[in-house]
């Protein structure tokens, strides 16, 4: 008992100190909480005395975990309509270039990944599409196992991070010679606009939470969790047992996606960060339960090739279609920023670029691909599973 007892308090409070570590140094801020808490989680779950009869916690923290924070992070999710002109055409180079890339993927390395190959490939569309989030719930729909996904994940950090290096050094002005390139005047006051956006990001979410606000908006954050929660175990009973899970996140989608477009949940506006801090704890989780001598280092050679090629040649793949669709090169980038690394990267690369125009637009496709990226991971398990 008193190992469980610890094990859910590390859990709990480890984000809380990683977070606080990311904000006051700029080095553990650059490799990112999530990496951090799968460091602590593989650490503390290979551990021989803290472990002993936890297996049944852990994985009730897991399972949790996801059902609880997709609908309050897509809650969050808030699309304008004067936000998406010239939006569409990117998003669909972005999209399309993820696709052709996973399914000319899946052809070539398909046959080295295992009997988890069309899982794998699953979790990486839903990873390179929507983030983390995606790929967790994925795996809790295909019942990946723990040493798989903390596999995926670790290496799509590794790869994620080369591909942001790349664009930086030398992928922007290469795609601005290869693409149209649409660009405004740039003022002090456009650099101290994209600043705060950053500065928002690296501020603290949490703060004010527990007031007396704070409180009565995470209740009815919970009330409307419950309902799109309920309601989707509802639409479970329609189909074979076997089906619970899938349908079990499909619906969780499709109903927190519906509920972000309500008055009452766009005032929520603590809902996407009360869910990434349950992403957190499912993080640290989630490692802890990977035995490191499961990890399967033949076939991870093959994942982490997979998962190269997927990222840059998809890159490629959406230079070509943002020709085809008269997309200019700074949108291109963004908006590939935003679907690969997640829409907290774009204000870095817009900084970069000098280019405020890109910046809504970009955080917007991003916030897209993570809406429907359920969706495109599982219907790519299903072309897969049949080959």
């Amino acid at each position: 008992m008193a190992a469980k007892i610890l094990i859910v308090l590390i859990f709990v409070f480890a984000p809380v100190w990683v977070l606080r570590l990311c904000r006051k140094y700029p080095f553990f801020e650059k490799i990112g909480p999530v990496l951090i808490l799968y460091i602590l989680g593989v650490i503390i779950g290979n551990l021989p005395w803290i472990n002993e009869g936890t297996y049944e916690i852990k994985n009730a923290i897991t399972t949790v975990m996801i059902p609880l924070a997709l609908p309050m992070m897509l809650f969050g999710c808030s699309f304008n309509k004067k936000d998406m002109k010239g939006v569409l055409r990117s998003l669909l180079a972005g999209i399309l270039g993820i696709l052709v890339s996973v399914i000319c993927g899946f052809l070539l390395f398909g046959k080295y990944l295992g009997e988890d190959g069309p899982a794998i490939a699953a979790l990486l569309t839903g990873c390179e599409t929507g983030g983390t989030i995606n790929m967790a719930a994925l795996q809790q729909a295909l019942e990946v196992p723990s040493e798989q996904f903390l596999l995926l994940n670790t290496y799509d950090m590794i790869i994620c991070f080369l591909y942001f290096i790349f664009l930086l050094s030398f992928g922007i002005k290469w795609f601005r010679k290869l693409l149209p390139v649409n660009l405004e005047d740039y003022s002090e006051e456009d650099e101290r606009e994209i600043q705060a956006h950053i500065a928002k990001d690296r501020a603290n979410p949490y703060k004010g939470l527990w007031s007396k606000k704070g409180i009565t908006q995470i209740i009815k954050i919970l009330i409307a969790v419950v309902i799109v929660c309920g309601l989707s175990y509802a639409a479970t009973l329609l189909f074979p047992k076997n089906w619970f899970m899938p349908v079990f996140i499909m619906m969780l989608t499709t109903l927190a996606l519906a509920a972000s477009f309500t008055k009452p949940v766009k005032k929520m506006d603590k809902s996407f960060d009360i869910g990434m801090y349950l992403i957190y704890i499912f993080s640290i989780a989630m490692a802890s339960m990977a035995d490191l001598l499961k990890l399967n280092l033949r076939e991870g050679i093959y994942t982490f090739l997979f998962l190269f090629f997927i990222i840059f040649i998809s890159l490629f793949l959406q230079l070509l279609f943002s020709k085809l669709f008269k997309v200019d090169a700074d949108m291109m980038i963004a908006s590939s920023v935003s679907l690969i690394n997640s829409p907290p990267f774009v204000p870095m690369v817009v900084t970069a670029m000098k280019n405020k125009r890109v910046l809504v637009p970009g955080i917007t496709i991003g916030l897209i691909g993570f809406a429907i990226g359920n969706y495109l991971g599982m219907l790519l398990y299903n072309l897969f599973s049949l080959m």
